[in-house]
């Protein structure tokens, strides 16, 4: 770690009797300066591929290699304030690595975004690397201070309550949950009886024919929720009405677990502002307000993947001895029933399970083994026992698990597909047909399985023949499966993305931006449930918001609004865990992380996906604080 202690060697001689001091001293400043360069060259070429023309030749440089200069200088400074070694080397390790990745985002993201590809090769990916290293070094200041602060916060003492007035935490979790849900209330009115978009149309029509029509295409729990609320809003002669009551149910699992939250932070801090401002973002954050009024199964799903989250934090810090076995035999409950809201749900919970039983505790590790064992054993079991209750013999389609590899071979297919062979083509074709091959879109797989065409590689006994497919064409053609892959989750990584927003379009006639609000609820042989708002001037005003993506125009602000703000969230607090040694937290955190990586499989980046990674946010923010003493792992 020389390197940065010598940026803040800058002092002059104090006489001309000591050359080689003064050489020595001047080292800092020439290294500064042999930084700046690089450093000036990874921005302008960023800009340059944000729109900016030929700006590695504007007269901008120079003072853009000044300011990196003096942030280095102020850099050299700070960090010449750790007098600890191993501490040095291991915050500039830490804010060095996480530079260079998020600038390697930055520099693919763009490249993506503005010419369609990555550069091409071995050559194409080492300039890709060279460049990001010499961006990150304009950019590793403020990593540093992220790290610092960090240190600064974790270090700072909790308020004691002999000094202040302490709250309750039942008293955080009654009025928590009553602000919650009465700040929802006037958007609930806006959106009247609720919001009808995404996949309702077709789980509707399966609630109003019947339970033999359940299509495990979406999750049959949450097709039976609809069910119900569609059967009170036909006893009460209604429709509206009963969908209105699957509004209010929604609003009110998501107060009382938010609540929960709310009341968890504060048992961790000990300071009331980290509670005030989670039941800011919990209430009136628009994304987290608007998301909670639809009829997506990912509403119900985030919840319960907060409180699955919440109990487990309980059993990692908290709670020991006797009240484990009541506190497991929740957890299991609850996650049970959370699997049974997203497919991919039970994979992620398998991973994080063979992680907790392998960084268990000796005295635990038999204990967390048979709890993770009924957990994924549970979780399969209900929802065997659910479909059997329902008698639906309707299978769900297998193609769902293959949007990566679809779309990997749809982009070879989309640019390559005249130039192949006849024995390539032959072999393209029998992955994926080449009728498809021009609804190719990069940031949506939809377009491409929606075409119609059957994909013969994804169904039963053909996992051998397109493995090996897959393997051909990947060597073949490394750069676009790379770029297919990149393209397809360029909304979660890419922090200046767009297509998150508008993939199928966005504006008020549409009403498909950054969150979906149109209604489709034609219902057969019965009619459509209409949309009535209440309160249409606060409709409006959040349509241009969610439809419209008002966003785009605020500074700063807009920041909230990117998906891919909440995935690099996440990173930085698993990376601020490992840098702090927080064991626990670390593998806690691998509970978010192990759902994310499985969303990276999906089909499009959407900000339903992300709604858990989203609410459990605040939770591991307090873990930050939190010291990795109490242990029941």
């Amino acid at each position: 770690m020389k390197l940065f202690g010598l940026l803040s060697k800058n002092s002059p001689p104090e006489n001309d009797a000591q050359p080689n001091q003064y050489c020595g001293k001047n080292a800092g400043v020439w290294l500064r300066i042999a930084l700046s360069f690089p450093a000036a060259y990874g921005l302008c070429y960023l800009w340059s591929l944000a729109g900016m023309t030929n700006a590695t030749f504007s007269i901008m440089g120079i003072p853009v290699m000044a300011v990196v200069y003096l942030l280095l200088t102020l850099t050299g400074q700070n960090l010449s304030r750790l007098k600890d070694k191993a501490a040095l080397r291991r915050r500039c390790l830490y804010a060095g690595i996480i530079s260079l990745l998020f600038c390697i985002a930055m520099i693919m993201g763009y490249q993506l975004q503005t010419t369609g590809l990555t550069e091409c090769g071995l050559k194409g990916k080492g300039l890709i690397l060279f460049r990001s290293a010499c961006l990150s070094i304009g950019f590793f200041p403020f990593w540093n201070l992220l790290f610092q602060a960090i240190e600064n916060m974790v270090t700072r003492k909790t308020p004691s309550s002999e000094n202040h007035k302490t709250w309750s935490p039942r008293a955080v979790f009654a009025l928590g949950a009553v602000f919650v849900f009465v700040c929802l209330i006037p958007v609930w009115l806006a959106y009247y009886p609720i919001i009808m978009s995404y996949d309702f149309h077709r789980q509707v029509n399966e609630a109003a024919k019947g339970f033999a029509w359940f299509w495990p295409y979406q999750p049959i729990a949450h097709t039976w929720v609809i069910w119900l609320f569609l059967q009170l809003g036909i006893r009460l002669d209604n429709l509206e009405a009963g969908m209105a009551g699957m509004a209010l149910f929604q609003m009110l699992v998501y107060a009382l677990t938010t609540a929960y939250a709310a009341s968890f932070l504060y048992r961790v801090t000990k300071r009331k502002w980290p509670v005030i401002a989670a039941l800011m973002f919990f209430a009136l954050f628009p994304l987290n307000s608007v998301m909670v009024i639809c009829t997506t199964k990912d509403v119900l799903f985030s919840v319960l993947f907060l409180l699955f989250a919440l109990l487990v934090a309980e059993r990692f810090f908290f709670v020991q001895g006797r009240k484990l076995c009541a506190l497991d035999a929740l957890i299991l409950l609850v996650g049970c029933v959370m699997t049974q809201f997203r497919n991919n749900a039970i994979y992620a919970v398998a991973v994080f399970g063979i992680l907790w039983v392998i960084l268990a505790g000796k005295r635990e590790k038999l204990r967390v083994l048979l709890l993770c064992f009924l957990l994924i054993a549970g979780s399969r079991g209900t929802s065997v026992a659910i479909k059997a209750a329902i008698g639906t013999e309707l299978e769900a389609p297998k193609v769902e698990m293959y949007s990566v590899p679809i779309q990997q071979f749809a982009r070879v297919g989309y640019y390559h597909g005249e130039e192949l062979d006849s024995e390539m083509w032959t072999l393209l074709n029998s992955c994926i047909s080449a009728e498809s091959w021009p609804e190719y879109n990069p940031p949506l797989a939809d377009t491409v399985k929606s075409s119609g065409v059957e994909f013969p590689v994804t169904g039963e006994g053909h996992m051998k023949q397109f493995l090996t497919n897959w393997f051909t064409f990947a060597v073949r053609y490394p750069n676009e499966f790379l770029d297919a892959f990149l393209e397809l989750t360029r909304g979660y990584w890419f922090p200046d993305d767009t297509s998150y927003a508008e993939c199928l379009g966005y504006g008020l006639e549409g009403r498909m931006g950054i969150i979906y609000t149109y209604t489709s609820s034609e219902i057969e042989n019965v009619g459509e449930i209409a949309h009535i708002s209440k309160f249409p001037w606060l409709e409006e005003q959040l349509e241009k918001i969610v439809s419209a993506n008002a966003f785009y125009q605020w500074p700063v602000l807009s920041v909230l609004f990117k998906s891919a703000f909440y995935f690099w969230s996440l990173c930085l607090i698993f990376t601020a865990f490992l840098y702090l040694g927080r064991r626990k937290q670390t593998l806690f955190c691998m509970l978010p992380l192990v759902y994310m990586a499985t969303i990276l499989l999906g089909p499009v980046v959407q900000l339903r996906y992300l709604f858990p990674v989203m609410l459990t946010l605040p939770l591991l923010f307090s873990l930050l604080i939190l010291s990795d003493t109490n242990s029941s792992t």
